[in-house]
């Protein structure tokens, strides 16, 4: 059991890297203004409940189908053909473009919403599971992580309990600004404010770096693949 806690810890505290950036915007936002630690935990109650939940229901379909996913993706991996490479060079070179256009424009066409401090403990329930249910298709190590425990000879409290210790892990972060805000004070609301400076910052430039790496590779591995000289080894 202690192993199998081990794995799920190192998992989702990978897995809340993903959610990291807008759940650190959001809950600088939440932890001014009045009611700050009502807000900041419903907040975190929403980003639980919609990621436990989402678990429950993965697990119920994952166990049956995760074999059969797992061959087929290992089967289209070593046998790739010339449509797949075509399509990985468009794509690349969409997310070249996507961001270089993102990277060079004067102001972006849409700014993302962030949560406003006058919002209510039921707003900020709804913002943190809404987020997570927006992303949950991408939520890979989640995946990985209910698969390892549904390879455990685990009852089904004890799959449960995992699960849920899985999500106390991935909400971590969240807790640790609330005992900042907690130990802090007031004087708390500086370190958000240039929280939310470091990220409106580097947070895009991030983006767009890594959306110009990914279709670098995507479009070098696509081209050599149709030369002769896969960058991705396959096969």
């Amino acid at each position: 059991m202690l192993d199998l806690l081990i794995a799920l810890t190192t998992i989702s505290l990978i897995d809340s890297l993903s959610m990291l950036p807008f759940a650190v915007v959001a809950m600088a936002v939440l932890l001014t203004g009045s009611k700050p630690y009502l807000k900041a935990s419903a907040f975190l109650l929403g980003i639980f409940v919609a990621y436990f939940a989402s678990g429950v229901v993965i697990a119920l379909g994952l166990g049956a189908t995760i074999n059969r996913a797992t061959a087929a993706l290992i089967y289209w991996f070593k046998h790739p053909s010339a449509l797949d490479y075509y399509l990985s060079i468009a794509i690349g070179l969409a997310l070249i473009l996507l961001g270089y256009r993102w990277a060079t424009a004067r102001r972006a066409r849409a700014e993302q919403k962030k949560p406003d401090s006058t919002a209510g403990p039921g707003q900020a329930f709804l913002l943190g599971a809404g987020a997570v249910l927006a992303g949950i298709w991408g939520a890979l190590p989640y995946f990985a992580a209910v698969d390892t425990i549904l390879k455990e000879d685990l009852s089904a409290p004890q799959a449960i309990a995992a699960l849920a210790y899985y999500n106390v892990v991935f909400v971590s972060s969240g807790v640790v600004l609330v005992l900042v805000r907690a130990v802090m004070g007031d004087r708390a609301d500086a370190v958000f404010a240039a929280v939310n400076r470091l990220f409106a910052l580097w947070g895009k430039r991030l983006v767009i770096a890594t959306m110009v790496l990914l279709g670098l590779v995507m479009v070098a591995d696509g081209v050599g693949w149709l030369l002769g000289r896969p960058l991705i080894p396959v096969g």
